[in-house]
């Protein structure tokens, strides 16, 4: 049996990294488990927040998997230790150099295709290695992949707590006032 963390970590980033490669006009896959839709939708704020910034990086034609490299080593040097802000970010970065660029001519879109397909599996590799190698303690202190979607679900979570709080409230306000009139 192969390693649980890493499996399903490859899993999740193939997922996205798919995701952001597909040609476009085509149909995306929906995604493959619960914390593959979170990051499309993480993923999706971010690029939103750095849009001009990481624009220039769309069908970018250079080492795609060396600039990754680059980028990880330079948000998080050596023993840094990660965050998921910053898992999030490197990923969105990776999965925005992956993306097609407008259409073209046919030569640039096969050759385009290619180059695409390769690295992305390299990207997905040297990506799980960085969190399954290094960061591995780290992950697994976290929760792994549960624990990501932890952390950026709790809105939810404060939300229905906060929703039953407001109705025990309520129920407690209500049979205070029924004792209070009852008493006077």
């Amino acid at each position: 049996m192969g390693d649980a963390l890493r499996l399903r970590t490859a899993r999740l980033l193939t997922d996205y990294l798919e995701y952001c490669a597909r040609r476009p006009g085509t149909v995306a896959q929906p995604p493959s488990t619960r914390e593959a839709a979170l990051l499309r939708s993480v993923a999706a704020q971010v690029r939103q927040r750095h849009l001009l910034l990481w624009s220039r990086y769309r069908g970018y034609r250079g080492n795609r998997v060396e600039l990754v490299a680059r980028a990880a080593q330079e948000i998080l040097p050596d023993r840094g230790v990660p965050t998921w802000g910053l898992v999030v970010v490197l990923v969105t970065f990776t999965g925005i150099l992956l993306e097609r660029p407008p259409s073209g001519h046919t030569w640039e879109l096969k050759e385009w295709d290619d180059s695409v397909d390769r690295d992305c599996q390299s990207l997905v590799t040297l990506l799980c290695d960085w969190l399954t190698g290094p960061h591995r303690s780290w992950l697994e202190v976290e929760d792994g992949w549960d624990g990501f979607c932890d952390a950026f679900t709790p809105a939810v979570v404060s939300w229905s707590r906060m929703l039953v709080q407001v109705l025990l409230s309520c129920l407690m306000a209500t049979i205070l006032t029924y004792l209070w009139t009852k008493l006077l």
